[in-house]
């Protein structure tokens, strides 16, 4: 429990949990990197090149690991190892910061994994509907439980998309139609769960 005391005296460390939405190539992945003593969690291939570009960047690396589905790996051990990454993460007293570098990639990789185990026991066919359900309750629980129980600061990359217009006619915030790139529904809610949500552009 954090009291109000410590809040006032400035003895609660200040974190950030932070939302990184922008196009490839506008910096998302350099952002996170700028943050104190990450814990690398790559979902997108060739993510690290960022910080092997950049030596002052790598100098804020503990550790990196990348968890992208291949021929020689199944998926669910693909997630297994994810789950694994995020308790060590969680338990190492170095690391100040966690970042997955990008969610928007990883809700397509748990779309591969429930894809696996989603056909109808009567019929044989795919149950899009119960898996598009699955695949939102996944995305929640595991930023929420996962992710931001984290003590430290939280960094979530994330690329952008233009929604269409009759999504757009059911949304209540009409100001932009640019969202987060996620599979499914949680992208209208995933803004909410975070401090700071930033938009990122390229010059």
């Amino acid at each position: 429990m954090i009291t109000k005391e410590e809040i006032q005296k400035g003895q609660a460390k200040q974190t950030l949990k932070s939302l990184v939405i922008g196009p490839t190539g506008s910096g998302k992945t350099y952002f996170g990197l700028t943050f104190p003593k990450v814990a690398y969690l790559g979902t997108e291939p060739n993510g690290l090149d960022t910080a092997k570009a950049n030596p002052h960047l790598l100098e804020n690396l503990t550790w990196a690991e990348e968890f992208i589905p291949s021929p020689t790996e199944d998926i669910k051990e693909t997630f297994k190892r994810l789950d694994e990454a995020i308790v060590k993460a969680h338990q190492d007293k170095e690391v100040e910061t966690l970042f997955l570098d990008n969610i928007s990639f990883l809700s397509e990789n748990r779309w591969e994994y429930i894809n696996k185990s989603a056909r109808s026991q009567k019929t044989g066919e795919l149950d899009t509907r119960g898996m598009y359900g699955t695949l939102g309750r996944w995305m929640y629980q595991f930023t929420l439980k996962s992710l931001l129980s984290f003590k430290g600061n939280v960094v979530v990359s994330c690329h952008e998309m233009l929604e269409g217009d009759e999504a757009m006619e059911r949304k209540l915030d009409k100001t932009t139609p640019i969202v987060a790139n996620i599979l499914g529904g949680f992208r209208e809610k995933v803004g909410g769960m975070f401090s700071a949500v930033l938009f990122l552009s390229s010059k």
